[in-house]
């Protein structure tokens, strides 16, 4: 038997906040006479801190409580051996000790006998499991799931993990590799190293069709075939993402001139969006990029990266009902040829003349890894915090640091809507260590659980890495896809259960 501690004044405290269970006009003259669980009959009458560290809240229905879990965790795993926290009335018992861990996964619940200080009254609880409720629209999302990670031999790519002594770097995993969907079920690879290879040595300078574009099934990153280019020159692929819906877009230069291409299925010819008398995609060091916001067959931002200069430039392209309308350079305010060379932006919403989010390397070493939140004219909202080891890698200093290869693709930032709220992907990490994040675009330093992604590779003088998602809102997920040069690839699974 566990005597309950709670002040008789928190009962009290409790009318004021919603719950229903002591709100009698005759409280003070029944005090110690009840035997009730603290909470409303529907919600807060009791938390458990499951096996993975999630706080899962409950409801109460007459005397059964339900503990809920998102369908997409096993309670089995989640609930068994864990400690639920709970009030009861003033001066009531429980029996068993509510301290005791207890296995409310199995069939038929715990049940918990809350008896009244008197001894005259007592009421029986059964603690069981049920599902959790959807956060409602414009909430964001609530966990992350990892799905599947695959290192690039084990994606089909000649070589070996951490073999530097190889003659041809592309066999240690140097692909300048970047990833995207290609709707729900598919994942693209663009291997840039085998699709326009820049070795100094001629004798490796020779394209690879089958290793340049691989297709894999989003499920298992099992390989499914490979891109359908139609009349794109392999040669003229910059770089790829995708739509906030999961539609596969390119990045083309040919002859000076940028274009946008969309596939709704590999095996399907590419479509043309249109072309800018720009010299987009230009970079043969790696630092090119492409992102978009918005829907590329509707309203839409895209954004790549233009000559690197002391005002940090880049291209914004809009689209209306599918076609581009607009083309202007951005400036984000900080300069894009120090550092090695690389900053990227990406917009946050569809909108003409879009807000954006900022990844740049500033300096070199320790801590020069900056990311920012820009409005469309280049003023500052939100910085990423300088100092992140206190809650992320403890071993960390400040933000993490820059790769040593001139444009390498870090930090390597995205910026997500999903659920009505907005995210920012987060590609960090020192010399020897990957780190990937997803943090509250409003903060950059406030994370969703379950969604921090990291490993150990010797990824100094690599590309760099990429990152691709898409919503579905019929189904209130997203899906998150990252790949880094030397490693290979990940999936993550986003939901939004309560």
């Amino acid at each position: 038997m566990k005597l309950n501690k709670l002040l008789f004044a928190a009962c009290a405290l409790s009318l004021g906040l919603g719950f229903t269970a002591c709100d009698d006009d005759d409280l003070f003259t029944r005090d110690g006479q009840e035997a009730f669980i603290m909470g409303s009959n529907d919600q807060n009458c009791l938390k458990v801190t499951g096996k993975s560290g999630i706080i899962w809240k409950s409801r109460m229905e007459g005397n059964t409580i339900y503990i809920q879990v998102s369908p997409t965790v096993d309670p089995t795993e989640e609930l068994d051996g864990v400690v639920a926290k709970f009030y009861v009335s003033k001066g009531a018992t429980v029996d068993p000790d509510p301290a005791i861990p207890q296995n409310f996964a199995q069939e038929g619940g715990v049940q918990y006998t809350v008896t009244s200080e008197d001894k005259k009254k007592s009421v029986t609880y059964t603690v069981t499991h049920g599902l959790t409720d959807m956060l409602e629209d414009g909430q964001g999302f609530s966990l992350g799931l990892p799905q599947v990670t695959k290192t690039f031999p084990e994606l089909g790519y000649p070589g070996e993990l951490a073999n530097y002594n190889l003659a041809d770097s592309r066999q240690y995993g140097d692909l300048n590799g970047y990833v995207a969907y290609c709707g729900h079920n598919h994942v693209v690879l663009m291997a840039g190293q085998y699709s326009n290879p820049h070795f100094d040595n001629a004798a490796m300078n020779i394209p690879n069709t089958q290793l340049a574009f691989k297709v894999f099934n989003a499920a298992d990153l099992s390989e499914a075939g490979n891109l359908n280019l139609g009349s794109i020159n392999m040669t003229d692929v910059r770089a790829i993402t995708s739509d906030w819906n999961g539609v596969l877009v390119a990045l083309t230069n040919t002859n000076g001139k940028g274009g946008i291409y969309y596939w709704t299925s590999y095996s399907d010819a590419p479509r043309l969006v249109g072309q800018v008398n720009e010299n987009l995609g230009a970079a043969t060091d790696g630092s090119n990029y492409i992102q978009i916001a918005g829907d590329i067959t509707g309203t839409a931002n895209i954004t790549t990266g233009a000559p690197r200069d002391a005002e940090g430039s880049h291209y914004m392209i809009h689209l209306e009902n599918g076609q581009i309308t607009d083309t202007q350079i951005v400036a984000t305010g900080y300069s894009s040829n120090d550092g090695a060379g690389f900053q990227m932006i990406s917009p946050i919403k569809p909108d003409a003349n879009s807000s954006y989010l900022v990844g740049d390397t500033e300096g070199s070493g320790n801590n020069t890894l900056k990311v920012y939140a820009n409005t469309f004219k280049g003023n500052t909202k939100v910085i990423m915090p300088n100092v992140l080891q206190s809650d992320w890698q403890t071993w960390w200093v400040g933000t993490g640091s820059q790769l040593s290869r001139t444009g390498a693709r870090r930090p390597y930032v995205s910026s997500m809507y999903v659920n009505g709220k907005y995210y920012a992907i987060l590609m960090l990490g020192t010399g020897w260590w990957w780190h990937n994040d997803i943090a509250e675009l409003d903060d950059l330093h406030a994370r969703v659980t379950g969604t921090s992604v990291a490993y150990s590779v010797n990824c100094a003088w690599s590309f760099g890495g990429s990152s691709d998602w898409y919503w579905d809102p019929e189904i209130k997920e997203a899906y998150w896809v990252g790949y880094t040069d030397r490693y290979g690839m990940f999936t993550t699974r986003l939901t939004c259960y309560e």
